[in-house]
């Protein structure tokens, strides 16, 4: 598959390169033989990870002065960065910043992509635009009801993006992500893999929640297929691997993974709502949240369950990996990575 007409390549710019996704992107685009420049706040990082191979240009999103010039001969842009994680941050600091990062600096970057004539702008959002849909299996057409300031800076940056398309012709697309899994993840995964291999992690009941994942390599192909292929242009997509996972059965394939047998009990879930109940009063008199709460049960106990029947349907997506593909390759880094540390 090839990532654009050889006219049109000139290079490609990557914000968020850096990151878990943006290194396996990097990685794919390397292959395809594109001209990438990197777009960073850390440049010494760009030179550690790619010596010599790509571009790496100084750039921050709450500092639209910075981008200027970073389009320059760009034919396409894939903007990953953003601002995600507001743990132990007041609400009203949290939602300034998803509003200058992610909605201010997308559109400070489209501001620059347009006057520097770039083709295609592709933007890797989340399905936390949508809301999490709870038991109702969400899809492209469903009312978007974001929950959270981050879901509701993703929505708004979505429609920049939309709007930057419409009204001056570039080749947009935004790419909808739920939990995104795979080798190199140091995220929730990753953390129950540790915790499950600890015996840190509590047998929990099966409550039939329902959970959409993808695997980071699929990911990267989603992003190649909206990159280029035109019915992408205008379109956002919810991006999958087709699969829909209970927690309880997450655990399952964990222990499997691990070669460690699934404990013959498990925890009431009355018992995990009462613990969360007094993880909520605990946290607020300490100012700060309790390892289990309210917050904390409701992300392993409850659904976001979404369709990716569109993007599979219009641009030829099939996704490759499953969890249960994926999970040995990730506990074996894990092993790795535990020997080198001494942890575990």
């Amino acid at each position: 598959m090839a990532l654009l007409s050889e006219d049109d390549v000139k290079s490609s710019l990557v914000t968020g390169a850096t990151g878990f996704i943006g290194r396996r992107l990097v990685a794919a685009l390397r292959q395809r033989g594109v001209n990438i420049r990197v777009l960073a706040r850390d440049t010494a990082k760009v030179s550690h990870l790619w010596p010599d191979a790509v571009a790496g240009y100084y750039g921050d999103m709450i500092k639209p002065e910075t981008l200027l010039g970073t389009c320059e001969d760009v034919a396409t842009v894939f903007h990953l960065a953003g601002y995600a994680h507001a743990i132990g941050i007041p609400d009203s600091e949290a939602k300034e910043l998803h509003r200058r990062i992610t909605v201010d600096g997308t559109q400070a970057l489209l501001a620059e992509a347009i006057r520097a004539g770039v083709k295609r702008f592709i933007y890797v959002s989340s399905a936390k635009a949508m809301g999490e849909g709870d038991a109702a299996c969400l899809d492209e057409s469903s009312p978007p009801a974001p929950e959270t300031y981050y879901g509701l800076a993703r929505l708004t940056a979505e429609r920049l993006v939309l709007a930057a398309g419409t009204e001056h012709g570039l080749h947009v697309c935004n790419l909808r992500l739920p939990l995104v899994y795979g080798r190199d993840n140091q995220g929730n995964l990753a953390q129950m893999i540790a915790a499950v291999d600890r015996g840190w992690f509590p047998p929990l009941p099966e409550v039939n929640n329902k959970r959409s994942l993808v695997h980071v390599d699929d990911v990267v192909q989603a992003m190649l297929l909206a990159a280029s292929m035109p019915a992408a242009r205008g379109q956002t997509y919810l991006v999958t691997d087709d699969q829909v996972y209970s927690t309880r059965q997450i655990y399952i394939l964990i222990c499997a993974a691990l070669n460690r047998p699934v404990p013959g009990w498990m925890i009431p879930l009355g018992f995990l709502k009462f613990c969360a109940r007094w993880g909520d009063l605990i946290g607020r008199a300490r100012g700060r949240p309790f390892v289990l709460n309210s917050d904390a049960l409701g992300k392993l106990i409850d659904s976001a369950w979404y369709n990716s029947a569109k993007i599979r349907s219009e641009l030829g997506f099939q996704p490759r990996q499953t969890l249960e593909t994926a999970l040995p390759e990730m506990v074996a880094e894990y092993r790795r990575r535990s020997q080198r540390t001494g942890a575990g």
